[in-house]
């Protein structure tokens, strides 16, 4: 009894072992199975990171087909990894701004939208996408004109094309924005009345509300073109009724040789007096400065002096202040301020980017009149 009592425990001990040994197996080569999955996970994140920095150095290139390409490789045979939110949103912004194609830029806008916006980016994507359904019917002016934004030529070719691509497609939806790429265009190239009238169309247009940014470059614009078109008239008439005045007076009659010798004395040392200012200006440090003069403008505005000079000299030698000398005295100081801000002011906005020189120092004389308590 004693002895088949004890070998019975002894039996189911030894047959509960040999059922162990297959799960054990089992769980063996589930372990084995796991380990080369993930081995194979990181094999192909590994490609996949690559493939994403092909797409990236292609699209910085801009060989912009090949981008379309690899990103299509990443979003079609790697759905499940990270890089698909970029290659998504990539395709999406290829195929509108680049590869122009508005039917696959809409579709990977929305599958964009779908899958990877947060809460932040849906309204953004509903009204691109709203804005290229739009486009669908005008997709060959779309072409041109993004063509046009990102071909990096020069602002006269971008403004000739501008022009064409409003004469052809009058109708184009997204007329607005191409007047404001004119409007910038022409500010660039110091055209200021174009420049004007293109933020004033936009502006105008389907009473559509423009945003802070062009709003301040079409207030900068029309303060610009009033610089050049009205104050610089009105520069223009005073200098012609100045020297009209000059002239009427017949100065000629009371000029004499001795006179003369001693008019020339004034623009020797005029010039000498410029000549001796220039180190300043040369040592003036305008790293900071967002208008840069540059020392061919002061030669010409020290040389634009002399004319002026030259107006004193028959100002002072006109027969009307024969009888008058006590009026010559009190009135010439003036009339000389006057011509010689008119003058400089012709020349100034007759300069590349003179309205932003004048600009410029009309802040610097208010920051000057604060410093010195007159303001």
């Amino acid at each position: 009894m004693i002895q088949t009592t004890g070998a019975l425990p002894i039996k189911r001990i030894t047959m509960q072992r040999s059922k162990l040994i297959p799960l054990l197996i089992l769980a063996l080569l589930g372990s084995v199975l796991c380990l080369t999955t993930t081995v194979f996970a990181a094999q192909d994140s590994q490609v996949v990171t690559e493939l994403k920095e092909k797409a990236q150095h292609a699209y910085i290139d801009k060989r912009y087909a090949d981008a379309v390409t690899i990103d299509l490789e990443i979003a079609e045979k790697h759905p499940e990894s990270q890089a698909r939110r970029y290659a998504v949103q990539m395709l999406g912004t290829i195929y509108e701004n680049n590869v122009v194609d508005i039917n696959k830029a809409i579709k990977w806008d929305r599958e964009y939208m779908k899958q990877y916006a947060d809460s932040r980016q849906i309204s953004f994507y509903k009204e691109k996408l709203a804005s290229l359904e739009k486009l669908m019917n005008q997709q060959q002016a779309f072409k041109t004109y993004q063509d046009i934004r990102f071909s990096g030529e020069s602002d006269e070719v971008k403004v000739k094309r501008l022009n064409a691509l409003l004469k052809d497609h009058p109708d184009f939806s997204l007329k607005s924005e191409v007047e404001r790429e004119l409007g910038f265009a022409y500010a660039r190239l110091d055209k200021r009345r174009e420049s004007y009238l293109a933020f004033q169309s936009m502006s105008q247009a389907d009473g559509k509300k423009i945003s802070s940014g062009d709003q301040q470059a079409y207030v900068t614009a029309s303060s610009y073109w009033r610089m050049t078109s009205f104050w610089g008239g009105i520069a223009w008439v005073v200098i012609v009724i100045l020297w009209a005045v000059v002239l009427l007076m017949k100065p000629w009659e009371r000029l004499s040789p001795d006179s003369m010798k001693k008019f020339l004395l004034w623009p020797v040392l005029w010039i000498v007096l410029s000549a001796a200012g220039m180190p300043a200006f040369y040592s003036l440090d305008n790293a900071g400065d967002t208008v840069i003069i540059h020392d061919t403008q002061v030669y010409i505005a020290a040389g634009l002096n002399l004319i002026i000079l030259l107006w004193i000299l028959l100002l002072t030698k006109g027969t009307y202040w024969q009888a008058r000398p006590r009026a010559l005295r009190w009135l010439s100081p003036a009339l000389t301020v006057i011509m010689t801000t008119a003058v400089l002011y012709v020349f100034i906005i007759n300069q590349q980017n003179g309205t932003e020189i004048i600009d410029y120092f009309s802040v610097k004389y208010q920051h000057w009149m604060t410093e010195w308590g007159l303001l």
